[in-house]
């Protein structure tokens, strides 16, 4: 039928990263949808489709699922640490400030297939703006519930040089924080290696302070590392190694250490002596 898609996705959680573009695929095949139904008899469903004020209400349920999605992306991969997750959030927050604004105005800029849908066919979406509004507003409230506005207690962390010390620190530890930020070298350090690397060699040389900032880095943020165990443990055993104990592989696999094989090497010998 000249569609792009031939198939809508279907929710799975072991797929979970597939959830927000479910909606967009079935706003996508909105056509298609309503004839399917019609030819299974299911002409009340059917009808949904033919109605504007449906399709608009779908339009923008299938925009605010992708901007969910971006931000669930946004908070999977590899070094992520709490205080970005915490930025990440803070920001998709006052983004849903901006969407809400917008919306009492009349801009729906923000929603790509509303706008599109809208202006396709002149239509006004003055009388669902209203029922809009109220779900972004719920939306920033559970945010707001659920993630209270703390990322502010990260910021010597994430810049411990223009950042002002923390309350909550000892007098020993705010001590050492002022002997490091006034060290040039670290300063130097700072720009070039990730907050991990400079915290663990902040460590070696002010351990209170560095042990205070590696405990608020080191939780594990994100799932991410879980599914990456669970993608390499259905990569490594298969229906032909099913009995394979994996749990030296496993970690191989998912251990970003990188061993030193001239030194490992270096230290066999090679041959017996005779």
């Amino acid at each position: 039928m000249g569609a792009d898609h031939t198939a809508v996705l279907f929710h799975s959680e072991a797929r979970w990263l597939s959830r927000g573009k479910v909606l967009s695929r079935v706003f996508e095949l909105r056509e298609q949808i309503q004839i399917f139904l019609q030819e299974e008899g299911m002409n009340e469903l059917a009808s949904k489709f033919g109605n504007e004020q449906f399709l608009m209400k779908l339009a923008y349920l299938s925009d605010i699922f992708s901007k969910f999605n971006q931000l669930n992306l946004q908070l999977q991969g590899k070094d992520k640490y709490l205080p970005h997750l915490a930025d990440q959030v803070s920001s998709f927050i006052r983004k849903l400030e901006l969407y809400g604004r917008k919306l009492e105005q009349g801009n729906t800029e923000s929603f790509e297939n509303l706008t599109n849908f809208s202006k396709t066919n002149k239509l006004t979406e003055s009388t669902v703006i209203p029922c809009f509004l109220e779900h972004i507003s719920a939306l920033r409230g559970h945010f707001q519930k659920y993630f209270p506005d703390n990322s502010v207690q990260f910021d010597w962390v994430r810049d411990p040089f223009t950042a002002p010390a923390p309350d909550d620190l000892s007098s020993s530890e705010e001590e050492q924080l002022i002997e490091m930020t006034s060290d040039s070298s670290m300063r130097l350090k700072f720009p070039s290696q990730t907050l991990c690397e400079f915290w663990l060699g902040v460590e070696r040389e002010f351990p209170l302070i560095g042990q205070k900032a590696v405990e608020i880095l080191l939780p594990f943020a994100t799932s991410y590392l879980c599914e990456a165990g669970f993608s390499a443990v259905a990569s490594l055993k298969t229906k032909y190694r099913s009995r394979l104990n994996v749990e030296h592989d496993l970690r191989v696999a998912i251990s970003k250490l990188q061993p030193r094989f001239e030194q490992i090497c270096s230290e066999k010998q090679a041959h017996c002596s005779h």
